[in-house]
């Protein structure tokens, strides 16, 4: 699965603003294409600040969620993108 497919499962998993029931699975994909941009050198800091600003830029009338609220996501993104690239980390609990 490539970076953007992991992305938009996540996030249309996790479905922030409510509006997948109504609209179609794409309605994420602008934000969806910002988040993987800032993956080659994000944390998982950097991640869940990357995912608040992509949706604050969007969906700045009714409000986007909060980098707390975005964090459970980027942590999830960031586990599925490079506990894969790196195997052994999965052993280190």
């Amino acid at each position: 699965m490539n970076h953007y497919q992991i992305v938009k499962e996540v996030i249309n998993e996790w479905d922030p603003m409510h509006l997948l029931r109504y609209t179609s699975e794409d309605e994420y994909d602008p934000e969806i294409r910002l988040i993987v941009s800032a993956l080659p050198t994000a944390s998982v800091e950097k991640l869940a600040l990357v995912i608040h600003q992509a949706f604050a830029k969007m969906f700045s009338r009714i409000g986007a969620p909060s980098i707390n609220n975005c964090y459970p996501s980027a942590l999830n993104i960031w586990n599925k993108i490079y506990n894969n690239k790196f195997p052994n980390l999965k052993n280190l609990n």
